[in-house]
């Protein structure tokens, strides 16, 4: 069941599914105000059927360190499952945060 942002939240969600994947689409700022929804999206994704879940962020402004933290927790539940959570697109801002903070390579596919 797809559950909508809280108001006030700056984040949309759309997905797509294809097999054991499913590809998360973020449109938005993943901040203060969001991070609790993307953390309930990740955690309703990563306890379902999914064994790979793509993260599009080419759409999403910029990430806080509440997004940071989100993205870590997720990365984390995905190894104790043994799953996976990529980030196949970002833009560029987003990537220049998580490079900065060193955490992009463990959403990448290599």
């Amino acid at each position: 069941m797809h559950k909508q942002p809280r108001p006030g939240s700056h984040i949309a969600f759309s997905e797509k599914t294809k097999g054991t994947t499913c590809l998360l689409e973020l449109e938005g700022k993943i901040d203060d105000m969001s991070s609790e929804d993307v953390e309930e999206k990740m955690e309703q994704l990563l306890s379902g059927e999914f064994k790979k879940i793509v993260l599009d962020l080419s759409r999403v402004e910029y990430i806080s360190s509440a997004g940071i933290r989100v993205l870590i927790i997720a990365y984390k539940k995905s190894i104790k499952s043994e799953k996976k959570v990529l980030i196949e697109q970002m833009s560029g801002r987003v990537r220049a945060i998580l490079e900065t903070v060193g955490i992009l390579p463990l959403f990448s596919a290599k």
